[in-house]
Formats: structure tokens, C-alpha cells, sequence
């Protein structure tokens, strides 16, 4: 591993306003992950999980604390400069896929290629996909596609520009079981094959045990942070 942490959080708190008044989301997370690490994130519903992860992500910014991935301050990039790092170095799966539903399969990975500048997108999308499983759905829509082989697509999709950090926020959570446990295997497959750094929320504990770390955060707070030896 690199001496750079993949990523670093010092001191991030999160204050949105509500009807009753500010609330306070997080309330100083301190955290640093080295590139090729696998992090389970756990802790309950509204513990500020999701929260941390927009942040570390730059699609929420901070009120006040330190982000710094791959060796960057992303801390006071604007939003044109957090779209433009975003796209070169995070990738993110999130529950609900977030596909481009007019688009077919193989559009959907080859777009972040595109706007990447990365020759010959299309055939790079379509070794994605067939490296998940879908070669043959590549001109399929996304309601044409199982919830399942959907994920899949936002897999290829996010691993596609070999990002520095890969954000999966309870990938898993509209499948079912035996769905869920393949793409988890696909999600694990392709980390170790590139060497990502994976950020994984989840309330599976058997999915929490298969990371490096487990990380428990409660109350906008880090808890407690137990490293473990990666399940093969």
C-alpha cells in the first residue's frame, strides 16, 4: 500500500437545517482508509452512515472539517472541480442503481468513460459488462434488466474508470438474498482486481465480516473501528 491514505476525514461535521431548527448529522468524523483497504460501515438507521458517505463523495459538503482523497484537499473545490475529481477518482454504487433509464446498458458504462476522455469507450464498456456477466444485455434498457443484473450494470459502471475509491452504500438492498450475495461477489471480485479502496455501508453482518475494517458509527460519530482479517 501507498504511505497516502486513499482517504482521510479529519474532523467533518454535518449541520443541515430542519423545521425545528439545525440538526446536527455528524459531529466530527476522523477517519483514514489506505488505498486497497476494504471498510464495512455499520450502525443503525439515521446514525449518519449515508451522510458521511454523500460528504466523502462531494454530493454534501461539510460545514466544517477536512476531506482529502488520494492525497487532495477536495475540502474547498467547487462544484464544477468536485464533478471534474469525482469523475476521475470516485466511483459509487448506491441501492437504488441510478441508472440512466433511456440508455441502454452499454451506454451507461461508457458515458463516465467518455466524459473521462479514455479512448475507445465503448469497447472498454463493453469489457465491463462482459467482465459482470452481462455481455449479452449490452443493448438492453434498464427496465429491461432485473434488479439484479441492474446492479450489476452500476458495478461495471463504477469500476469502469478504475477509480481511487469505490463508495457502495447498501448495494444489496432491493435484491434478494441469493442475488445480493452474487453481486457482492462480483463487488469483491473487481476490488481486488484493481486494488480499489471499497467503502462499503451495509446492515449484513456476514457482508461487514468479508472487510478488512468494521466501522460502527452511532449518533454522527465513529464508535468503534475493529480490524479484521478479509474473509477470502
Amino acid at each position: 500500500m501507498s504511505d497516502t491514505p486513499a482517504l482521510r476525514l479529519e474532523n467533518i461535521h454535518l449541520k443541515l437545517a430542519s423545521h425545528g431548527g439545525d440538526v446536527n448529522i455528524l459531529r466530527g468524523i476522523n477517519l483514514e482508509i489506505m488505498r486497497g483497504e476494504t471498510v464495512a460501515i455499520v450502525g443503525p438507521s439515521g446514525s449518519g452512515k449515508s451522510s458521511m458517505m454523500m460528504v466523502i463523495a462531494g454530493l454534501e459538503r461539510a460545514t466544517s472539517g477536512r476531506v482529502e482523497i488520494a492525497g487532495q484537499d477536495v475540502t474547498a473545490y467547487s462544484e464544477d472541480e468536485l464533478a471534474l475529481f469525482r469523475r476521475d477518482h470516485v466511483g459509487i454504487v448506491f441501492q437504488d442503481f441510478h441508472l440512466v433509464p433511456t440508455m441502454s446498458a452499454l451506454e451507461n458504462v461508457a458515458v463516465p468513460l467518455e466524459f473521462s476522455g479514455i479512448a475507445n469507450p465503448f469497447e472498454k464498456a463493453r469489457a465491463q459488462l462482459e467482465t459482470v456477466g452481462l455481455g449479452h444485455r449490452l443493448e438492453h434498457y434498464p427496465s429491461q434488466l432485473s434488479g439484479g443484473e441492474q446492479q450489476r450494470v452500476a458495478l461495471a459502471r463504477a469500476f469502469a474508470t478504475n477509480p481511487t475509491l469505490l463508495l457502495a452504500d447498501e448495494p444489496t438492498g432491493n435484491l434478494d438474498g441469493e442475488t445480493g450475495r452474487k453481486v457482492m461477489e462480483l463487488l469483491f471480485s473487481r476490488h481486488k482486481a484493481q486494488n480499489n479502496t471499497l467503502l462499503l455501508i451495509t446492515h449484513d453482518p456476514k457482508l461487514a465480516e468479508k472487510c478488512d475494517r468494521i466501522i460502527e458509527v452511532k449518533d454522527g460519530l465513529i464508535q468503534s473501528s475493529e480490524l479484521k482479517v478479509a474473509a477470502s
